[in-house]
């Protein structure tokens, strides 16, 4: 169980490295290294420490084992206010996680043809000056996800559902902003405090279109990526 979860907790770092169709690997070294020392500045919470400050009962994490999990969730003091330590708890000594990163990586079956025909799901991720902005759309279940943190998309049960009954809506306005035209950018020279982001649309017959750019985001994307991430993070 915890190096499960360990894994799960650490493919924040997988994403932000191994956005398929992104080259600048200058670039990705360097957040590479940023990445790793803000890790070794983190001061995680004690056990006592992550009790008393999220004020949990010993039943929700009498199973759990606490240190385990500050260090595979990487808690520090800060991130009592945004994360629900309840309910990654719940998760964490119950359920497999609901894990959906494979869209944001790794190999797909490209999609080239019928972009709004058949879509299941939508996921986007933007990081600019290491502030994230996640979010999944499950168009089947009819539910959105979002967060503020890229390992949302390894455990979708971090975030509460929304009610989401727009699908289409939302396919059809990406077409009309041409993101289906979008191809994937990086930039060619070593840029300093990098941007990046990946969207992915997901198809019934397994296909996925993916779009990614890493750099200096107003300079690699269309005009209208503004409007687009505004949209989808709406």
């Amino acid at each position: 169980m915890a190096n499960n979860k360990k894994r799960i907790a650490y493919l924040a770092l997988a994403v932000l490295m191994c956005v398929s169709g992104c080259g600048g690997s200058t670039a990705n070294e360097n957040a590479d290294h940023k990445e790793e020392g803000n890790m070794d500045t983190k001061k995680l919470l004690t056990e006592d420490e992550l009790i008393r400050l999220s004020g949990i009962s010993e039943d929700q994490y009498r199973d759990v084992d606490l240190e385990q999990f500050i260090k595979d969730f990487e808690i520090t003091e800060d991130d009592i206010e945004t994360l629900n330590i309840s309910l990654l708890l719940e998760e964490y000594s119950d359920t497999e996680p609901e894990d959906v990163s494979e869209l944001l990586r790794g190999e797909i079956t490209e999609r080239t043809s019928d972009f709004t025909e058949g879509v299941t799901a939508v996921a986007f991720l933007e990081n600019t000056n290491t502030d994230n902005e996640c979010v999944y759309y499950d168009l089947e279940k009819g539910t959105r996800y979002r967060a503020s943190y890229a390992y949302l998309f390894s455990d979708l049960s971090q975030a509460e559902p929304e009610t989401y009954a727009e699908g289409q809506q939302l396919v059809d306005e990406l077409e009309e902003q041409g993101v289906f035209s979008w191809s994937s950018q990086s930039s060619e020279e070593p840029v300093v405090d990098g941007q990046y982001m990946v969207l992915a649309v997901e198809y019934d017959d397994g296909t996925v279109f993916r779009v990614s750019a890493d750099g200096i985001l107003s300079q690699l994307l269309p005009d209208s990526y503004a409007a687009v991430r505004d949209m989808l993070l709406d």
